[in-house]
């Protein structure tokens, strides 16, 4: 029943502001097109460290679909930069923070069009904080 209020009353706010002339915006959240993936990057267990896996084009965007990523070990966390410069080093920005991997519980997160996207230019990275992880991610670049 409380969803049905929170619903309702959403719906009554945006009768009003439409009716007085307001346009609701909402925020975007990865590219305006759905645009699919059709390559994977890899990285093999060994690094435990900012490790670059799609390198920058200048002018061009690389689009995530997703990721796998599994453990060896007992536990580990990863998280995605992009940036420019070796292994991302200048402009560093995380894209997805520290995440939870383990032997029992591999991260998976992919689905059939792009999520979000680089800057115009950067490249993308990965940090994994033990050097059992393996890493496979979906995307385009262009």
């Amino acid at each position: 029943m409380r969803k049905l209020g929170i619903v309702l009353s959403f719906i009554a706010a945006l009768t009003l502001n439409l009716s007085v002339g307001a346009v609701p915006t909402f925020a975007q959240v990865g590219p305006p097109n759905q645009i699919v993936c059709n390559k994977v990057a890899t990285l093999a267990v060994g690094p435990s460290s900012i490790t670059q896996l799609v390198a920058a084009v200048s002018g061009q965007t690389i689009y995530v679909c997703g990721w796998h990523m599994t453990n060896t070990g007992a536990a580990g966390t990863f998280s995605f930069q992009t940036g420019t410069g070796s292994n991302c080093g200048t402009g560093t920005a995380t894209v997805i923070p520290a995440t939870n991997v383990t032997s029992s519980a591999p991260s998976a997160d992919h689905i059939d069009w792009a999520a979000w996207s680089s800057p115009i230019g950067a490249a993308l990275c990965v940090t994994p904080s033990v050097a059992t992880i393996s890493t496979v991610v979906f995307y385009a670049q262009f």
